[in-house]
């Protein structure tokens, strides 16, 4: 949690383990009641954060333009970004995974310059697969990350290599 990272950060000092925050606040520092601005988390040696959790989408309803303004803010200030995109089971079920993914790639990255994507890592969350004990097969997680390359390629013009560089997690 955001409450331990310092003491996790100095442990972790000169050890080559990166430390990320689940969430921070998309904006520089200020007084918003609750959040954790970048700021802060820089202080304290994060160097990653999470952006697009499905939870902070269901349940504090945080888009897909939402998470382009953490996102873009974030890349400007020199974090990575690893940013979660995924289904429901009854997106899947209904045929509507590329369609999902493709909305929460292009309007999670929309406009961020391709200089970026160095420090940026996409993570395919199935939401269908927390908790239920199911899980992606490996040719349902190869076909979501070939399709992701996909999309990432025709956001920006010569991203192809960027496309094949980018990591994507699992």
């Amino acid at each position: 949690s955001t409450l331990h990272l310092e003491n996790v950060s100095k442990i972790l000092e000169g050890s080559s383990v990166i430390v990320g925050a689940q969430n921070c606040y998309h904006s520089g520092l200020a007084a918003f009641t609750g959040e954790t601005s970048p700021d802060q988390l820089k202080e304290i040696g994060v160097k990653v954060v999470m952006v697009g959790h499905s939870e902070r989408r269901q349940f504090l309803g945080e888009s897909n333009f939402f998470c382009n303004d953490k996102i873009r803010f974030l890349l400007k200030n020199e974090f990575t970004v690893l940013y979660c995109v995924g289904e429901t089971l009854s997106e899947r079920e209904s045929g509507k995974t590329l369609e999902v993914l493709s909305s929460q790639i292009r309007e999670g990255l929309k406009g961020i310059d391709s200089v970026f994507f160095s420090n940026l890592i996409l993570a395919y969350e199935p939401v269908w697969a927390i908790g239920t004990g199911k899980v992606a097969t490996p040719s349902q997680a190869q076909e979501v990350h070939s399709f992701i390359r996909k999309e990432i390629s025709g956001l920006f013009v010569g991203a192809s290599s960027i496309s094949e560089s980018i990591s994507i997690l699992y």
